[in-house]
């Protein structure tokens, strides 16, 4: 994909030398842009990686929305061992029996 930037249009009324400092920037701006596309022509990503590449970030997310709702499920049952050593340690630092 060639990108044609407006290098040439500008106002005379800028003068001369800032209108020619301008083109001569774009010009060189447009240049760049090219060749960084030309260079990566071969890294363009198809529809097809992009919604395989969405499947599975939606796929993992649903995982971990899942394991989320289970823990959520065991602190409020008072089953989840993780949270209760951790409540149990900070009662026991409050108290001043454990350090």
């Amino acid at each position: 994909m060639s990108i044609k930037l407006k290098t040439d249009n500008l106002s005379p009324e800028l003068g001369n030398n800032f209108r020619n400092d301008l083109v001569d920037n774009f010009s060189e701006i447009e240049k760049e842009i090219n060749g960084l596309d030309s260079a990566n022509s071969g890294d363009q990503i198809t529809k097809e990686d992009l919604d395989k590449k969405l499947d599975e970030l939606k796929n993992d997310f649903i995982k971990d929305n899942e394991a989320l709702k289970k823990r959520i499920n065991r602190i409020l049952l008072g089953t989840d061992v993780e949270s209760i050593d951790i409540v149990v340690n900070r009662i026991l630092k409050e108290k001043g029996v454990s350090n």
